[in-house]
């Protein structure tokens, strides 16, 4: 299907004429979207809702009320607050060292009525805690805090300076690949899924590979916390 585009003068003589084709059906068209389109779109989409989920910080409310916590269990991932209102009765929030030596951090308020006390909990680990005036009660309440984990954009897309494990799943040993840009490592700990320190080690130096050894662990998911004083990541890896 075509045509005829004519240009006359103003006597009305043709001074052009073009034959034209509004479409071709016999070229493909180019599609403008590529894969390659398609692939950084999703990889894009992908970030920037892992950083939204990762900056967040959750807040957990715990009701104070007639000698009890509720809830008196709560699990939650390192960097979120815990809010405990007082909405009856005397009572105070007790985690301190002092009462609870296992506990990473202290943290507590004084015994009165009507409060309301927050704590952000940075450290993973389990906290236990008590009401002083009700312990004997049971008015007891613990918090299990998850490590949190460190996916970066340059992680996520492939970069180079971080520490990768491999291979992850492992059934013997997992290895540290570190990269030459990375500061000295001085220690590395390992934790459970419910937050519970299994083991802690110090090392000594930096090198391009460390093996650690996961068989003596059970099937399941973990964490590794690699610091080296100045900065801390938490990788994830499953035991097979």
């Amino acid at each position: 299907m075509s045509f005829i585009y004519k240009q006359t003068d103003l006597s009305g003589v043709t001074v052009s004429d073009k034959r034209c084709y509004p479409f071709n059906f016999s070229k493909p068209m180019k599609p403008s979207f590529t894969f390659k389109g398609f692939r950084y779109f999703t990889l894009t989409f992908v970030l920037a809702f892992l950083s939204l989920a990762l900056i967040g910080q959750t807040t957990h409310n715990v009701a104070v009320t007639s000698n009890v916590f509720t809830p008196s269990q709560l699990t939650i991932t390192a960097g979120d607050k815990v809010v405990w209102k007082n909405d009856g009765g005397s009572h105070n929030v007790n985690g301190t060292q002092a009462t609870f030596p296992n506990n990473p951090a202290s943290f507590g308020n004084n015994v009165g009525t009507g409060w309301t006390y927050e704590f952000v909990f940075t450290v993973a680990g389990t906290y236990n805690y008590q009401c002083d005036p009700h312990v004997g009660m049971g008015m007891i309440g613990k918090v299990v805090v998850n490590p949190k984990i460190a996916t970066t954009s340059e992680e996520f897309a492939g970069g180079s300076d971080h520490i990768r494990l491999f291979p992850n799943p492992a059934s013997q040993y997992i290895e540290l690949r570190i990269p030459n840009t990375y500061t000295s490592i001085r220690s590395l700990k390992v934790y459970s899924v419910t937050g519970t320190i299994l083991e802690e080690k110090n090392i000594s130096g930096n090198t391009e590979s460390l093996r650690y050894d996961v068989s003596k662990y059970k099937r399941g998911m973990y964490f590794m916390e690699v610091n080296s004083g100045v900065r801390k990541d938490v990788l994830k890896f499953l035991k097979q």
